[in-house]
């Protein structure tokens, strides 16, 4: 996608590595973000950070941009994996101690496979408009979802699941 902007295969493999790097040290900042502001915040956090990466995404396919290519590196690299530290917190929430396991077991294989899946559909969809924006712009709206489910769930529940 860079190389098809103009930008630089070496620019290109500069900027991933870059973002393979912020997604390690994305993980650990998140865990200490969730200590800190708490696993909500953290949560919203990240699936902004997503959101605005996916948003640079697109308007990379209509100004190529270094900026608007460090913003995606940035915004979508360093929240990368820090799902599962905020949803091990946030099962706390709806699952007593003797259930957590499971349900957090749950989560993440839901979640895995929608990892797995992403890349397949992404690429069908691509397939289908020819377009990476209409992919990154359908990401950007599951992002969004994605921040409503987490607004829903704040509201429908409340501090630990044995407080109820």
């Amino acid at each position: 996608y860079f190389d098809a902007l103009g930008f630089p295969a070496r620019e290109a493999a500069i900027l991933l590595a870059i973002g393979g790097v912020l997604s390690m040290s994305g993980r650990a900042l998140v865990g200490l973000a969730a200590d800190r502001f708490g696993a909500l915040t953290a949560g919203f956090a990240t699936l902004v950070m997503s959101l605005a990466g996916a948003l640079s995404l697109a308007g990379l396919g209509l100004w190529p941009s270094r900026v608007l290519a460090g913003a995606y590196i940035l915004l979508v690299f360093a929240p990368m994996g820090t799902r599962a530290t905020v949803v091990s917190l946030l099962t706390q929430r709806i699952a007593p101690p003797a259930r957590f396991g499971a349900v957090f077991g749950w989560l993440v294989g839901i979640n895995s496979l929608g990892a797995g899946l992403g890349p397949f559909l992404s690429g069908a969809l691509y397939d289908l408009t020819r377009s990476y924006l209409v992919v990154y712009l359908t990401a950007a709206g599951l992002i969004a979802l994605s921040l409503a489910a987490l607004g829903i769930f704040l509201m429908t529940t409340s501090g630990r699941a044995g407080s109820r």
